[in-house]
């Protein structure tokens, strides 16, 4: 069967690694680079060359990300694995509170204070009620109204709940009041450790462009090509054809369009078959993110002794993250430059992105697609179309489409974790 997949982010590359050995299979994607979000930026700085991803980074080791791991193993990607430690402070005021509040044998003395060791402890119990609303899986619950069914202290919410689930997506507030709080609260409840102890992230060895550079490499049959921007996709009389920039026309029994809804729906929208697909992927909406990666310790809490990986700043009204990497040791952040007034320096690297906005209806959408997947020859692939906003998710919409197009690929057991 002939297969064409618009998209090299995770989600089109895992689909053309899972059905490479069974079909004949074409890639497109419109940057001269694969990998989506998986961007590793490489640069000099201090006298040395450094490899960082201005995207998706690190990830847990364990079952929240299990299909990815396994691909990863499959790939004989190499894993480290640390604590993710964190500090929440005012860019004016500091005042920060770090978790764990003492590192090794070293305490970051501002963070025991009587009223931060209180924030601390009213955190650990914020977590501890997480899994128990995760499990409902209920996605109709925004933000705010998780936030006013809890009763939670207003100065806890205001000056460090709120900016710090506000920096891990810096957007604006009444925009993240309003998105789901399955989703705007799962890496916080999925991921959290005991105690006051950070939770353990993996990141990969040399960058995620040593997984994306090793998925590529194991293609066999399929055919990637880059600069190769799909302007026009139509069916007659059941097969697929897709116009490229170029003007170059192929053809393709199935179609699996693994790019994001917005692009997705551009696509489809003039297709008449495909309005119902069309209408729930005009609800997906999006924001932009611009990230920095640079050696200006302003964005960072003034005294070194209170870094933490990841370290999330607010000034009242907008939040955002910088991290670090300690092993490291050396002043080369990643931050979330989106609100600040001037950019950082010095500046290495900056970069876009667009992401979903986790709203119940971005939620409502995905379910009402998920039955209408694969008709009329077109799949659906990306983080959108499995579960919360994330890499495994991109994945597990990629193993989606192999169950119904390669059912019996032996790739598709290795990522589904059968034997």
């Amino acid at each position: 069967m002939r297969v064409g997949v618009i998209g090299g982010g995770a989600a089109g590359l895992t689909t053309a690694w899972l059905l490479d050995e069974h079909h004949e299979v074409t890639l497109y994607e419109r940057e001269t680079r694969l990998g989506g979000h998986a961007h590793t930026i490489e640069f000099e700085a201090l006298g040395r060359r450094h490899a960082i991803d201005a995207g998706f980074a690190f990830f847990s080791p364990g079952a929240n990300y299990a299909s990815f791991n396994r691909l990863l193993d499959a790939l004989g990607v190499q894993r480290e694995t640390y604590a993710a430690t964190l500090t929440v402070y005012d860019a004016d005021a500091q005042h920060p509170i770090a978790m764990p509040p003492i590192r090794g044998r070293m305490p970051v003395w501002p963070s025991l204070a009587p009223a931060s060791l209180g924030t601390l402890v009213r955190f650990r119990a914020f977590l501890d009620r997480l899994p128990a609303f995760l499990a409902r899986h209920d996605t109709s619950i925004t933000v705010a109204e998780y936030l006013e069914r809890a009763r939670l202290p207003k100065a806890f919410v205001d000056e460090f709940l709120l900016p710090l689930l506000l920096a891990f997506w810096c957007v604006e507030r009444t925009a993240f009041l309003g998105f789901a709080a399955y989703n705007a609260l799962y890496y916080l409840g999925a991921n959290a450790a005991g105690g006051f102890r950070a939770p353990a992230q993996s990141e990969i060895v040399g960058g995620m462009r040593v997984y994306v550079d090793a998925i590529t490499a194991s293609l066999e049959r399929a055919a990637v090509l880059l600069a190769a921007e799909v302007v026009r996709v139509r069916r007659d009389d059941g097969i697929w054809q897709v116009t490229d920039a170029a003007g170059e026309v192929r053809t393709f029994d199935r179609l699996v369009l693994a790019c994001n809804p917005r692009r997705a729906h551009a696509l489809v929208e003039p297709v008449p078959e495909l309005a119902a697909v069309a209408r729930e992927l005009a609800r997906f909406e999006t924001f932009e993110t611009t990230i920095a990666i640079h050696g200006d310790r302003r964005l960072m809490p003034d005294h070194e002794a209170s870094w933490s990986v990841v370290n999330a700043r607010h000034d009242g009204e907008h939040s955002s993250l910088s991290v670090w990497n300690p092993r490291l040791g050396l002043p080369v952040f990643k931050s979330w430059v989106t609100y600040d007034a001037r950019l950082p320096e010095p500046l290495y690297a900056l970069a876009v992105y667009e992401h979903g906005s986790i709203t119940p209806a971005y939620f409502d959408a995905q379910a009402r697609l998920k039955p209408m997947n694969g008709g009329h020859g077109l799949w659906l692939a990306g983080l959108a179309m499995h579960d919360v906003d994330s890499h495994e998710s991109a994945v597990r919409s990629a193993m989606t489409v192999a169950r119904a197009l390669a059912p019996d690929s032996s790739r598709l057991r290795t990522l589904a974790g059968a034997h």
